[in-house]
């Protein structure tokens, strides 16, 4: 594979990563507006999906695509730089597969919002993804370190994960619990658990933005394909 090549492919990606990062400041910016319309939800008690429901609620339908775009061009890119690094990135699937259905699940919202006859859809929906997005960046930090490239990330990346980890671990099994809490700050502690993954794509991004030209591929070794292949008969 020539220079030229390489470059080329790197200035691709450094694009779509340029794009996930683009689309989360912009989801930031109309998730703040949403919050200061009308009929103005609580973002302490009151949950961020309700904010797609009343007379600008298309606002919110917008950013739940917007969510569901970036995330999913995330594992694409990711897929991406991982295949010119040589690695074999089957062994973060269940971690990448996860962040996928926090994306198609950010889609769907859209699509079911929290109000009438699509309230239980939607509600269904938000469990899957608010349990799935943790533990899936919780399973590709661990594993950052594998590749030296990235290894540079995974401190902050695993501090993130396991933070959202823990915001997860209380909002589903400790806040149900605590009646009053939940009442008063249960939107609050449902924008931490958001926050976090965000936060998390948004680093990761940032991170392989401001560094992809100096990752450099690497063509791949017998135990990758080794493991690749193990990978592919599982």
């Amino acid at each position: 594979m020539s220079i030229h090549n390489d470059n080329s492919k790197l200035s691709r990606v450094r694009h779509l990563f340029v794009i996930v990062d683009a689309l989360i400041i912009l989801y930031v910016a109309l998730d703040a507006i949403a919050q200061v319309l009308p009929p103005h939800y609580s973002p302490l008690s009151q949950a961020e999906s309700l904010l797609a429901v009343g007379p600008y609620g298309y606002v919110m339908t917008v950013n739940f695509l917007i969510r569901g775009v970036f995330s999913l061009l995330f594992v694409y890119a990711f897929v991406q730089i991982l295949t010119m690094l040589g690695q074999n990135w089957r062994i973060y699937k269940w971690g990448l597969y996860a962040v996928g259905i926090w994306g198609v699940g950010a889609l769907l919202l859209a699509g079911f919002p929290a109000t009438g006859r699509t309230l239980v859809i939607h509600t269904i929906i938000g469990a899957i993804v608010f349990i799935a997005a943790p533990l899936g960046e919780l399973s590709i930090s661990l594993k950052l370190g594998q590749v030296e490239a990235l290894a540079g990330v995974k401190k902050i990346a695993l501090v993130i994960a396991v933070l959202g980890v823990l915001f997860m671990a209380f909002f589903w099994g400790v806040l149900p619990f605590l009646h009053h809490l939940k009442s008063s700050y249960g939107g609050f502690f449902e924008r931490l658990l958001i926050g976090s993954v965000i936060l998390w794509l948004a680093t990761i991004s940032t991170y392989i933005l401001l560094h992809v030209y100096s990752l450099k591929p690497k063509a791949a070794s017998p135990a990758d394909t080794l493991v690749e292949q193990q990978y592919e008969a599982s």
